[in-house]
């Protein structure tokens, strides 16, 4: 009698689990629109995910799957965009345009973002001291930084005057 009320209870479970993920999945994919909702499509490669934040507040996880995201109707602000390998964008440091998104019905926003990535070295005279600046950008001109958890060591460089070496050294995270 026992062992037939767990396997009601079990096969209940299994098809409640089946509807919630038949209505849960496709919204979660990116779905068809529907008119209170727009189309953001992601054109970049290497995303791992963005995550949004609502006019109400409230923050969103996105993983990339495929390029076009469903949401519903009003303004987003890009909180952080994570690239394959670790590589971490905060929302400051993409361009001002691309940081709040507005989705209206029916409509299709494109925003570019991740690779392909460019290094870029800037120098700036402090006193006698020549410091150099590390970015590594997107091509919507957002800036990556290595996060904590990546092994990877920080690049290197070397200065040459001709042939002679004046100095060598790593570039520090900030």
């Amino acid at each position: 009698m026992l062992r037939g009320r767990i396997a009601q209870y079990n096969l209940l479970c299994g098809v409640l689990l089946g509807m919630v993920l038949l209505c849960v999945l496709p919204a979660a994919r990116g779905g068809e629109p529907t008119p209170e909702t727009g189309t953001l499509r992601v054109e970049g490669q290497g995303i791992e995910r963005l995550v949004l934040q609502d006019s109400t507040g409230r923050r969103t996880v996105h993983y990339y799957r495929e390029p076009n995201l469903v949401l519903r109707a009003g303004s987003y602000r890009l909180e952080e965009v994570v690239l394959q390998g670790d590589y971490f964008s905060s929302g400051l440091q993409v361009p001002a345009p691309a940081r709040v998104l507005k989705i209206e019905p029916g409509r299709l926003v494109t925003l570019k973002l991740g690779a392909p990535l460019r290094q870029t070295v800037r120098m700036e005279r402090w006193g006698r001291s020549l410091v150099l600046k590390y970015q590594l950008c997107g091509q919507g001109g957002e800036c990556y930084a290595v996060t904590q958890r990546q092994a990877a060591k920080p690049p290197a460089f070397v200065i040459y005057q001709g042939e002679n070496k004046l100095a060598s050294g790593d570039f520090v995270p900030t």
